[in-house]
């Protein structure tokens, strides 16, 4: 993740850009958008991104989107942290530096407060259905479902970003010790306690405050029938649903998962479960790579991989925290950087990005045999964007709002606070952070 105005064109360029809209074919570039929309030989873009894995396929598609279009990607990496830092004062000073950028989802709403973002369905940029209609939600500010933050509302709905690596949690076995993935948490547990042997952890948690924690508890708390907000912000967090599901995290989980959660994050996930000493856990897609790598790994062709397991409320509901890409507002290049990213939509295109390491977003791609060898949880990762997993709250209030949570719940894990000392400190003081933001919040 874990790990989200009036543009600047001449009207002859716009009207070659609606034209064009957003292929699903096959067509080169050059084809789909014409010399003039791509910008032309010799048009540089620079192209703001997260240093690590998420950016592998971006690198690779640079220099094949520059033969086929003349058209050069500088790719200027950035540490997360130090993503997040360039991008906020990048959009404060109204600077023109990045024509595109990368940004982790739970970003995008500061963004869009901001109003900092490019209106990409201005330039022809609209949803095809190869692509999960989750996908297209995550993108469009205000968002079209859940609450929205007081500033948003009554402002029409616009596609500001698009999905650049398909990243929403999944959950991780051992098929040589198990031929089937658990269908609920009590199976979880059940299997945790069977396998919890002979060196192997039977489940992982990932539990180092602030946001390890938060995002690895998020899929059990909605899957248990609880949250943090209900859709008028009121915080709903201090129920009993989250008590139950703090005390299975904490508890229940803990007691068959590997030693010292307290200070877990998924870096150390990937190697437990390379080297094989855990059994289960949930798992981001960005991680993966690391985990099936043969040149590292014990574990090639033992890992299976399933929905996110259904709990109390009936229901399994995974987390989205897709990376998205989109255009600056302050970008001088909002037609050329528009071109490539109507390039990186196309199946052909995204072909090309899953066999070099990115993780597309088509559901066409992600299902297509030819990759699931080299990419074995593709299936599973279409079937649940089709499904419409959960997003982070689309709120710009969201990082002192996990500070708040994942500390709380690491608190827990490390015996410092109860379960219901926690739901209720946690909730009244998501309530004061609210309210000083002027959400209505009670």
């Amino acid at each position: 993740m874990s790990f989200r105005s009036v543009l600047t064109r001449s009207t002859a360029a716009l009207a070659a850009v609606i034209l064009v809209g957003c292929s699903s074919g096959t067509s080169s570039p050059s084809a789909a958008t014409g010399s003039s929309v791509a910008g032309g030989a010799g048009t540089t873009l620079t192209f703001a991104a997260v240093q690590g894995v998420e950016d592998t396929g971006i690198k690779a598609l640079a220099p094949i989107y520059e033969q086929q279009t003349g058209v050069k990607i500088k790719v200027v990496e950035f540490p997360y942290n130090d993503l997040y830092t360039k991008l906020l004062s990048t959009f404060q000073s109204n600077d023109s530096t990045f024509d595109l950028f990368m940004s982790d989802d739970p970003w995008m709403p500061k963004w869009g407060t901001m109003g900092a973002l490019a209106d990409l369905g201005s330039f022809g940029i609209q949803r095809d259905p190869d692509i999960a209609s989750s996908i297209w939600d995550l993108g469009t500010w205000p968002p079209p479902s859940g609450p929205v933050p007081p500033s948003e509302n009554g402002k029409p709905a616009k596609l500001v970003g698009v999905t650049v690596v398909a990243n929403t949690e999944l959950f991780m076995y051992r098929s040589d010790l198990t031929p089937t993935g658990p269908k609920t948490w009590d199976e979880v547990l059940a299997n945790a306690k069977a396998q919890n042997k002979d060196g192997v952890a039977g489940y992982y948690i990932r539990g180092k405050a602030y946001d390890p924690a938060a995002t690895d508890f998020l899929p059990i708390l909605w899957s248990f029938g609880g949250d943090l907000f209900d859709a008028q912000w009121n915080v709903t967090y201090d129920s009993p649903e989250t008590v139950a599901a703090i005390k299975y995290w904490s508890s229940d989980l803990k007691a068959v998962a590997q030693a010292d959660p307290v200070n877990a994050d998924a870096g150390d996930r990937d190697l437990a479960m390379a080297k094989g000493t855990v059994y289960q856990s949930t798992v981001w897609p960005g991680e993966v790579s690391s985990i099936l790598d043969p040149s590292v790994s014990k574990v090639v062709g033992k890992v299976g991989f399933s929905a996110i397991p259904v709990g109390p409320s009936g229901k399994g509901v995974g987390l989205m925290g897709n990376w998205l890409m989109g255009i600056p507002n302050a970008s001088k290049q909002q037609t050329a950087a528009a071109a490539f990213v109507r390039w990186m939509l196309q199946k052909d295109t995204q072909m090309t990005y899953a066999q070099n390491g990115g993780i597309p977003s088509r559901s066409s791609v992600l299902s297509d045999p030819s990759l699931t060898a080299a990419n074995p949880y593709f299936p599973t990762l279409a079937a649940a964007l089709e499904a419409g997993p959960r997003w982070i709250p689309r709120t710009d209030q969201w990082n002192a709002i996990e500070s708040v949570f994942g500390t709380d719940l690491n608190a827990v894990l490390a015996g410092q606070m109860t379960p219901e000392q926690a739901a209720t400190h946690t909730a009244s003081e998501l309530r004061t952070l609210l309210q000083g933001a002027g959400y209505p919040t009670k």
